[in-house]
């Protein structure tokens, strides 16, 4: 079972190294694989941390770690976000929905 996880996780980080890269083209680790391997791993493990286990939220997660910055969760500058996070009796998926939003509202903000 643990091969098998183990398989499952480096396919997931297979597809988020293709993904972030297409994404992030000139984002200086997409350009450096082990690093931005490592990133994803970390980005994952925050990820958990926070209960956002589902591919699609982990997957904006670690576009958020590239978009903001690789702490964006414990950042004071994106403090917003990490009040997000740490809000208890929600899902992983409606932490990153409400994150999402903030973000999109910011942005239209600055238009």
């Amino acid at each position: 079972m643990e091969a098998f996880s183990n398989h499952m996780r480096r396919q997931f980080e297979d597809r988020m190294v293709v993904h972030l890269r297409a994404n992030f083209p000139d984002h200086k680790v997409t350009s450096d694989e082990p690093g931005l391997r490592s990133l994803i791993g970390t980005g994952v493990e925050r990820a958990a941390g926070y209960d956002i286990t589902y591919e699609d939220d982990v997957r904006r997660y670690l576009d958020y770690m590239l978009t903001l910055s690789p702490d964006f969760d414990t950042n004071p500058a994106t403090s917003w976000a990490g009040q997000i996070l740490r809000r208890k009796g929600a899902s992983g998926a409606q932490k990153m929905q409400r994150i999402d939003n903030v973000y999109i509202f910011s942005r239209k903000g600055r238009a």
